[in-house]
């Protein structure tokens, strides 16, 4: 995974259990963008199609989601889609994860590539 299209900081303080609009999130949310949960989440997602399972297909394939010279607006929502999956299901469990409230930089990045 490349992780120079990843951003830098998802934006929330990992342990404030603080989120975007003052919702309330779990203590470990966000993961870093270098925590190996996240990053193995996201290359499973890539290279299996799904993440945690079928019944989540990946938006985006590894090789596109790699291509940091494609910065285009489709790319980039596909690539953020596929981050909050991830991050929504890091426990390995569809639906047992982060808040979209614990990662508002991708969550824009989602809303306008």
């Amino acid at each position: 995974v490349n992780t120079a299209v990843i951003p830098s900081n998802f934006g929330i303080q990992t342990g404030s259990g603080v989120g975007a609009n003052n919702v309330p999130i779990p203590a470990d949310c966000p993961p870093s963008p270098s925590d190996p949960r996240f990053l193995g989440g996201l290359a499973s997602l890539l290279t299996q199609g799904f993440f945690p399972d079928p019944s989540v297909p990946s938006p985006i394939d590894l090789e596109r989601f790699n291509n940091a010279g494609d910065q285009s607006e489709q790319t980039n929502r596909e690539r953020a889609t596929a981050m909050v999956q991830v991050m929504q299901s890091i426990s390995g469990t569809k639906g047992v994860g982060c808040p979209g409230a614990s990662f508002p930089v991708v969550i824009n990045q989602q809303r306008t590539g």
